[in-house]
């Protein structure tokens, strides 16, 4: 059957150490067997000491590799994770850029083409409205040349007063069709003007476009640039809380080896004062032995005499006397090394506790830290996503602004030419009626 390295198997082996120490043997053994059996429980109770500090320290340089490795494998997950976030940033936001600029490409396209294709139609509608007014106005010319021939040929009479009239209207058709050819003129000179002003105008909204894409460009390398700049210093933070903390386990290891050193000095320490009160309780068997052989002779002698019989009585009690006042010296002296035992074995518990809480407590800290980067790391991607959503607003708003712009100049332009085309009508209506 295997038992399970535990505290609770650590304590008992402390419990039957000190049970070791505190053994009572002198009254229940042989005198002569209590010296040999009292050291051996000594050297068992330093034994099982011994080793129940060893296998605690090994416990403990267990937990704290155990620790650390655990530790390191957060710190390379994490790592990696941030990477390969961080890479995947990067990687959307290229693909988010490289197809707003193309959609912008796309759409400055389209609208260029749109333009030119209205611009054509413009002309063609114009020179159609040319072309049909000219025509109206040599059929009304033709018509009115037909009247006049037969109102001619009906009034020969009126001859001179027709041919006066003819005259008039002839150079009133001639003034109508030079006023319609200025018109026409004036207004394919204007849509001219209008066209180049407008291919213009797209120019410069063009170059305005692309140096705002630039500058929204400039903008998100500046912000890769940040992003970079944070993550170098996260990094750089993270290998110096690393380096913190690994010098901090040693200073740990170092106070830990430091305090297996002094229990061990101290261990060394109550050996020699128990060898020490094993020679003095050799010495003082060794005393009673001698005392014990003198009163045999005083009491051989003075049992050669009958009268002497109540002075080896006498002498015997006394001999008791010392024997029971050396033993309860020795008694003294043992009970002190246990109480000297028990209050190593507290103090050692009591360090090994701070050490327990001290450890706690530095892994709090570390926990705290953690949760402190990870807040920070959220406050910066939170931040990060508003700027991209600033961006894109400023962005949505600016195309909003031109495509209305754009509308609101194509809808004047189209009024204006309606207007224009109404007063020339009027004009030639006006011109016709004359």
């Amino acid at each position: 059957m295997t038992t399970k390295l535990d505290p609770k198997f650590l304590a008992l082996l402390a419990d039957t150490a000190q049970k070791l120490q505190a053994l009572e043997i002198q009254p229940r053994v042989l005198e002569d067997a209590a010296p040999a059996l009292t050291t051996t429980a000594a050297e068992l109770s330093q034994l099982m000491i011994d080793f129940t500090t060893t296998l605690t320290e090994a416990m403990e340089a267990k937990v704290v590799a155990d620790i650390a490795e655990r530790e390191a494998a957060k710190a390379r997950a994490l790592a990696e994770k941030e990477a390969a976030r961080l890479a995947a940033i990067e990687a959307k936001e290229a693909a988010r850029i490289a197809k707003e600029e193309a959609a912008a490409a796309a759409k400055a396209q389209a609208l260029l083409e749109l333009e030119a294709m209205r611009a054509a139609a413009a002309a063609v509608k114009a020179k159609e409205l040319a072309e049909k007014e000219a025509a109206k106005a040599q059929a009304l010319a033709e018509k009115e040349a037909a009247r006049l021939a037969k109102e001619q040929a009906e009034a020969e009479k009126a001859a001179a007063k027709e041919r006066a009239i003819a005259e008039k209207l002839a150079a009133m058709v001639a003034a109508a069709e030079a006023k319609a050819q200025a018109l026409a003129e004036k207004e394919a000179a204007r849509v001219a003007a209008a066209e180049a002003k407008e291919a213009e105008r797209l120019a410069k909204e063009q170059a305005a476009r692309e140096k705002a894409e630039a500058k929204a460009r400039e903008l998100a390398e500046r912000e890769a640039a940040k992003i970079v700049a944070a993550e170098a210093k996260e990094a750089e933070r993270l290998a110096k809380e690393q380096a913190k903390e690994a010098a901090r386990l040693a200073k740990e290891q170092e106070a830990a080896e430091k305090a297996a050193a002094k229990e061990k000095a101290e261990a060394e320490k109550l050996a020699a004062m128990l060898a020490a009160a094993e020679a003095k309780e050799a010495a003082r068997l060794a005393k009673e032995q001698e005392i014990a052989a003198k009163a045999a002779a005083k009491a051989q002698e003075l049992a050669e005499k009958e009268a002497a019989k109540e002075a080896a009585r006498i002498a015997k009690e006394q001999a008791e006397a010392e024997k029971a006042a050396i033993k309860a010296q020795a008694e003294a002296e043992k009970e002190a090394l246990r109480a000297a035992a028990a209050e190593l074995k507290a103090k050692q518990l009591a360090e090994k506790e701070a050490i327990r809480l001290e450890k706690e407590k530095r892994a709090a800290e570390a926990a705290a830290a953690k949760a402190a980067q990870e807040a920070e790391r959220a406050k910066f991607n939170e931040a990060d996503e508003e700027a991209k959503a600033r961006r894109a607003e400023a962005r949505a708003k600016t195309l909003a602004e031109y495509e209305a712009k754009q509308k609101a100049r194509q809808a004047a332009a189209m009024a204006q030419l309606a207007a224009d085309k109404a007063a020339l009508l009027a004009e030639k209506q006006k011109a016709a009626q004359v």
